[in-house]
């Protein structure tokens, strides 16, 4: 069977340590008062530098039920960052927190299943999110951003009420595929 690699881009706005561990994880970091220290003297450079030598992410396909039931594999993070460093207290405690933390993912599907989400112009194979939705929606109805996972050092931030939590295929990577 043959498959193609490709992106998907997400981005989480609001996100936040929801679980009590993720708080103890976070506080008992040995970086943790270095990071809180730079955020309230407002050096948002260096906290940043900082978190970004402990930021990861991963796409968990198993969150998404169509792309488990066909194989699709999660095989890297191109990218990822954040920014924006404030601090909000939670039970008392002091979290370093950020506008936004975005990755870029690289996964890898079957080809077959891909071409249902392009369409033909020309001799130019574009992909179609409406195409790509209906997939989603006739198989399962996960939502992309379902796979995106965020954490500092594996404490995970993640959306609990308000905020954003988006992901979405880069058009370019499997049209890039496809032509």
């Amino acid at each position: 069977m043959s498959t193609i690699q490709f992106q998907v881009d997400g981005y989480l706005e609001g996100g936040f340590p929801v679980e009590e561990e993720d708080i103890e994880t976070i506080i008992e970091l040995e970086y943790y008062e270095e990071l809180i220290k730079f955020i309230e003297d407002g050096n948002d450079k260096k906290a940043i530098n900082l978190v970004k030598q402990n930021l990861d992410a991963e796409f968990i396909i198993d969150n998404i039920s169509p792309f488990e039931d066909e194989g699709f594999q999660f095989l890297e993070v191109k990218k990822i960052s954040a920014n924006s460093p404030y601090i909000e207290k939670i039970d008392g405690v002091k979290i370093p927190l950020f506008k936004y933390i975005s990755a870029s993912f690289i996964l890898e599907g079957p080809k077959e299943i891909i071409s249902h989400w392009i369409y033909k112009e020309g001799d130019v194979y574009r992909f179609n999110e409406e195409l790509f939705e209906e997939w989603l929606d006739e198989n399962g109805g996960d939502g992309l951003q379902d796979g995106c996972s965020y954490n500092l050092d594996g404490a995970c931030y993640d959306l609990s009420g308000f905020g954003s939590n988006a992901c979405s295929i880069n058009h370019e990577s499997i049209e890039k595929a496809f032509n």
